[in-house]
């Protein structure tokens, strides 16, 4: 077995950790959604032989949606995740490479998760590192795509270096959950008006 199977296989595992971790969390949907969309789009392969990319695109909008959750209100979609939904049905008819796809959504994504840090960093003065790990864990995923999409044998190499990175950033969420008293801190300004 090669080197890079393996670091697939582990990938695969270690995101199905922080699922159980972030239970009753906000971001347990998109841990849910994460955690279950490689080994999904693994089988899908081994039973239909077509493109595994396929599962990993119909659950990018749904991460996209299921990281503003908040469990305590009531479920809602807003304009913004309906546009998500519709750009991703019209683009997976127009574009034949699939990985463009999940590149403008983990994108989407990415600004999402910055766009909720910056709001809690301004409403609450606080900032949680949990965040800024996940708005680093998914600008790696979109450096990963972009490095897959170039598409030459040292692309690929630094995909699977990539990869098992993302191992790491994965056992971190499996041990820390989002509202971990240590991992928020207060952000006070050194001068009051």
């Amino acid at each position: 077995m090669s080197l890079s199977i393996i670091i697939l296989y582990l990938s695969m595992l270690a995101w199905i950790f922080p699922i159980f971790r972030q239970y009753r969390c906000n971001l347990f949907y998109f841990f849910l959604f994460l955690g279950i969309s490689d080994p999904l789009s693994g089988l899908f392969m081994k039973l239909t032989h077509y493109s595994p990319v396929i599962i990993s695109v119909i659950i990018a909008p749904l991460l996209f949606y299921s990281i503003n959750i908040d469990r305590k209100k009531k479920f809602s979609i807003t304009p913004v995740e309906i546009f998500v939904f519709v750009l991703t049905a019209v683009l997976y008819f127009t574009i034949t490479n699939l990985d463009i796809i999940m590149l403008v959504i983990h994108t989407l994504i990415l600004i999402r998760i910055i766009f909720k840090i910056i709001l809690e960093l301004h409403h609450k003065q606080i900032v949680n590192i949990f965040h800024i790990v996940l708005a680093f864990y998914m600008t790696t995923s979109v450096a990963s795509l972009i490095i897959y999409l170039n598409g030459d044998h040292q692309a690929i190499i630094l995909f699977y270096i990539n990869l098992a990175f993302q191992i790491l950033l994965a056992i971190f969420f499996a041990t820390f959950r989002e509202d971990h008293p240590k991992l928020t801190y207060n952000v006070t300004p050194a001068f009051k008006d």
